[in-house]
């Protein structure tokens, strides 16, 4: 038989809020809901309840109860965050996840083995509470009945006999419309039981459509399949600045915290992190996005954010941040036993820092490792970032052929006289005389169709001194290399 669980934080928009800000712990904090003509108090927490203030208040209402209260506005970032956070939770028990509503996930349980309420104790309320986000966790028969039941629940609660457990709630526990509970009331309905004992005919047939719906819920509710999803590959924290930032330590201050954040999740999963994504958005440009490798996977706060702030520091943007995103993907540590005559990098992490700080030095595009581009230029290379784990070129089985050509870096000025159109004398700082014979020319050209264009003439020159490689392009005539 399936049993389903519906894991619920509730307040989960102010939830999702106070766990970025521990400063706010002890104190009575209200969420503002500003989409009417006046903000009204739309959540609170237990310390603001209280003081009596209560939903749909105005803040001067809500103060005139409670002087000290704190009132905070929803923060979309935090709350997509949040929503994450419970699907990967739920996720270390079942992979089959809806998520039903902001700060509500159902589950399907496995019918095998369920997991008791020890367990779901250990792997969702404790590992969640860790993370700022207090929960409660509801089981029974469908997933309706399971999200009354997490409703209620102190915080693990489970429905063997549904009837006992449904009768003596409200009838608001259902959320009729208001039009069909002031219809219950009139009849003197106050409780489901109260309710499930009239004619279900008669009461249908009497309201209308609506009360089928909340009969079944007064009933139990039905099986129905779950609108299955998966949670995101990177473990992210996100957040929409109310205030535009411009300084490098609040964005710091923000980091460290996302970091934190982060790593604890991670931890409860027994993974580290494998790959860093800072996304900044800002008030008039397009966002920005880097991606930072980790040498060595790892959950250490400290050896992360050093990354970021290394990099930060020779960042610049002539635009505010308005938003704010970091994500982690997830792997598992590295377990790794060397050869007796092999070693690694003797700090990856070290190594990683000074790579940060070169590009900040250099410039990205002046860091990393060399690859070659699939062109006909001989220097068509770019620079790739490091990779500690990337694959090595095979080893070329094929012998080489013909007779090297050590190139010259920079490549030599050079001044040639022409007999007709063949190079005839070379003058350069590395050689001065006669050509006795050239082969060529050999003509390249690339990037035909847009600004990066480039032709090139290219001979081989022999002299007194040696075989020389003549180029001519537009920047006029040098000398590439020797034949050595």
């Amino acid at each position: 038989m399936k049993s389903y669980a519906v894991l619920l934080a509730p307040d989960f928009r102010l939830q999702s809020l106070l766990r970025h800000a521990p400063h706010l712990k002890g104190a009575p904090v209200v969420l503002l809901d500003a989409q009417g003509r006046k903000p009204r108090v739309a959540e609170m927490n237990d310390i603001a309840r209280s003081s009596l203030v209560e939903i749909g208040m105005t803040p001067t209402q809500a103060m005139a109860r409670c002087a000290d209260l704190q009132t905070l506005a929803g923060n979309a970032g935090h709350e997509r965050a949040a929503q994450e956070t419970l699907l990967q939770t739920a996720e270390t028990l079942s992979p089959f996840l809806e998520s039903t509503a902001p700060g509500v996930v159902t589950v399907e349980l496995p019918g095998e083995r369920p997991p008791s309420e020890e367990d779901l104790h250990q792997k969702w309320i404790a590992p969640l509470s860790s993370l700022g986000l207090e929960t409660r966790v509801g089981v029974a028969a469908t997933p309706d009945l399971a999200w009354l039941c997490a409703r209620f629940a102190q915080p693990v609660s489970r429905v063997d006999a549904p009837a006992v457990f449904l009768a003596p709630l409200l009838v608001e526990a259902l959320e009729p419309s208001d039009e069909l509970l002031s219809v219950l009331r009139t009849w003197g309905i106050r409780t489901i039981g109260q309710l499930v004992a009239l004619p279900m005919g008669e009461v249908c047939g009497r309201l209308g459509p609506d009360a089928l719906s909340l009969w079944e819920r007064a009933s139990g509710g039905r099986s129905r399949p779950l609108k299955l999803v998966k949670p995101q590959e990177f473990y992210a924290e996100q957040t929409e600045l109310e205030n535009p930032v411009e300084m490098l330590e609040p964005l710091l201050f923000l980091l460290r915290r996302f970091l934190e954040q982060i790593t604890a999740r991670l931890g409860h999963a027994y993974l580290v992190v494998g790959k860093l994504r800072l996304v900044l958005r800002f008030e008039y440009h397009a966002p920005y996005q880097r991606i930072f490798t980790i040498p060595q996977p790892t959950r250490d706060v400290e050896l992360l954010f050093r990354m970021l702030h290394t990099h930060l520091e020779g960042f610049t943007s002539d635009s505010a941040i308005i938003g704010l995103e970091l994500a982690a993907k997830p792997v598992r540590p590295n377990v790794e036993q060397f050869g007796l005559l092999e070693k690694g990098v003797r700090d990856p992490h070290q190594l990683a820092e000074t790579l940060a700080r070169l590009e900040a030095l250099l410039g990205s595009d002046r860091v990393g490792t060399p690859e070659l581009e699939a062109s006909a230029h001989p220097d068509a290379v770019h620079l790739r970032p490091y990779d500690a784990n990337a694959p090595t070129l095979p080893p070329v089985d094929a012998p080489l052929i013909g007779i090297p050509l050590m190139r010259f870096r920079p490549p030599v000025p050079a001044n040639i006289v022409l007999n007709d159109i063949q190079p005839a004398f070379l003058y350069s700082n590395r050689f001065t005389g006669p050509i006795k014979q050239t082969c060529g020319p050999w003509l390249i050209r690339g990037n035909w169709w847009d600004k990066r264009q480039w032709a090139r003439e290219e001979w081989d020159a022999a002299t007194e001194d040696g075989v020389y490689r003549l180029v001519h392009d537009k920047d006029g005539w040098f000398l590439d290399g020797v034949y050595s």
